[in-house]
């Protein structure tokens, strides 16, 4: 699934996912689009079982996942 999909499941932010795969806290495929340009040409692919983990993993610091902010 696309860091998009896992994101809802999770209940962050696609840009989030992003950073939890490069920071190695979910495991996901990198997968390249066009092995003859070089560059920035990939994307991820993250497995449900992976993001479903991840979700049920005990947050111990920061804003709580699924809730919004309110403003004031």
């Amino acid at each position: 699934m696309t860091p998009r999909q896992a994101a809802e499941i999770i209940g962050c932010t696609p840009g989030q996912v992003r950073w939890l795969i490069r920071s190695k806290y979910l495991r996901a495929t990198k997968i390249t689009t066009n092995p003859l340009i070089s560059g920035c040409d990939y994307r991820y692919s993250v497995g449900q079982k992976e993001a479903e983990r991840y979700r049920d993993v005990v947050q111990t610091r920061g804003f709580p996942r699924g809730q919004k902010r309110s403003k004031k």
